[in-house]
């Protein structure tokens, strides 16, 4: 809803199989280092260590016990296992390479390793986006440890101490060598801890969570939002935000429309809600957040994230990214098809870090958009607290511009017109969560 107008834990990524057991190529020293490392059979059985997407991780390779380094990676100079510590030249972010494959970006240069075989698979991180040189199979050794299979030749990452530690995937078979053990940045073991909710129990909004905001007219929206309780209603566990047919302020239709501004604001983690809501051609409920400097710098340069918006179809929603370059008419967006109808419950969720944002509903990840790709059209503005807002408007430019209506009202059908009459229809919300990444 533009403003101005609106780590996966427990993914399926295959172990490998055929894996060579023996720790070839190692010292006595270097065999006891890796004591971990198991065979395929006893690998396959345990707890691996599955690929957490989205989160940034360090690699300390199984030869060296030193740290994956991509430090001044200029054009075609290898990634080496040489670094005691982990600095930010030995994070790598992990994302989704698609087909149960991964990438991994350099955190600090913002580009992605490579495998590239006219290199002869050495290992490089200094491409902009990802294609097969750039995917890679996460094998899951047990434990922490795991291993890389370069998409480019199908063979491992190797850290080959008779290379001086310099990675290249070149091996057919997995040892000590091939092997990295993995620590994911900002949490042992990883995982999402819950840090605040409404479940809107009780008679009426929580007021240090919420206002209800009555100012707003934009985007050519017929309502007044107000504070009345035929408006937003607490009842029986869950938040309705109704649409009611009834002139106020020279607007049609009355709505509500809640804000966390001011009391609840939000960095980096899980913003979800579960939510059902209903269905007619000009209806426009959101859930969706603004950065909580736009009272300084004004949108869109505040930035926007729209979780999940809904112009009256039971079919789809849609999600989107509104910023400095790619405002109203964004680029960054993209429609949402649920497993059942939008007036069905369904949880609406985002995850946002500074390297990406993805889209989820019912857990089912739909969307990820990289900084990377934002930064093709201006600047990333995600790395600042940012506050939720939940409404329901009536008619305006996106009902519109699907629609097609312009009579009873800008946006809004004569049925739909009908239906606001005849059932005051709601957006209703179950509950609101935000979680970090521990």
């Amino acid at each position: 809803m533009a403003q101005g107008h609106s780590v996966v834990v427990g993914r399926g990524w295959v172990l490998a199989l055929g894996l060579g057991g023996l720790l070839v190529g190692c010292s006595p020293a270097e065999e006891a280092a890796s004591a971990e490392v198991k065979s395929p059979e006893v690998a396959a059985r345990a707890q691996g260590l599955a690929a957490p997407i989205g989160r940034s991780v360090t690699l300390r390779a199984c030869s060296t016990q030193q740290f994956v380094s991509a430090d001044q990676n200029l054009a075609n100079t290898p990634l080496v296992a040489n670094r005691a510590t982990a600095q930010d030249w030995e994070q790598f972010q992990v994302v989704d390479a698609g087909g149960g494959l991964v990438a991994l970006r350099s955190v600090s240069s913002g580009l992605y390793v490579s495998a590239d075989t006219n290199l002869g698979g050495q290992l490089v991180a200094n491409r902009n986006s990802v294609q097969d040189w750039e995917r890679f199979e996460w094998v899951e050794f047990g434990g922490d440890s795991v291993g890389l299979k370069a998409r480019s030749n199908n063979l491992f990452v190797s850290a080959d101490t008779n290379l001086g530690g310099q990675l290249i995937a070149n091996r057919a078979s997995a040892g000590c060598w091939e092997s990295f053990s993995v620590s994911v940045i900002g949490g042992g073991g990883g995982g999402w801890v819950e840090r605040w909710r409404d479940d809107f129990d009780g008679n009426s909004i929580n007021a240090a969570n919420w206002f209800a905001n009555t100012g707003i007219h934009v985007n050519s929206e017929q309502q007044q939002y107000t504070t009345s309780p035929r408006n937003i209603e607490v009842s029986n566990g869950t938040l309705k935000l109704i649409a009611r047919h009834e002139w106020n302020n020279g607007y049609p239709f009355t709505s509500g429309r809640l804000e966390s501004a001011g009391k609840q604001e939000f960095g980096h983690g899980k913003v979800e809600a579960r939510i059902k809501m209903p269905v007619g051609p000009g209806l426009w409920p959101a859930f969706w957040m603004l950065g909580n400097n736009i009272n300084q710098v004004g949108w869109p340069e505040c930035g926007e994230l729209d979780i999940m918006e809904n112009v009256g179809y039971a079919n789809w929603t849609s999600g989107a990214l509104h910023g400095p370059g790619y405002s109203g008419n964004t680029p960054i967006n993209q429609q949402f098809f649920p497993s059942s109808p939008v007036s069905d419950w369904h949880v609406y969720a985002t995850e946002f870090s500074s390297q990406d944002i993805k889209w989820f509903i019912d857990g089912v990840l739909l969307k990820t958009v990289t900084r990377a790709e934002v930064e093709r059209y201006g600047r990333w503005v995600y790395d600042r607290p940012y506050f939720i807002i939940l409404n329901l408007a009536v008619g305006g430019t996106y009902p519109h511009g699907v629609n097609g209506a312009t009579t009873p009202y800008f946006g809004v059908p004569q049925s739909t017109l009908n239906h606001i009459r005849d059932t005051a229809p709601a957006l209703e919300v179950d509950w609101v969560r935000y979680s970090q990444w521990q």
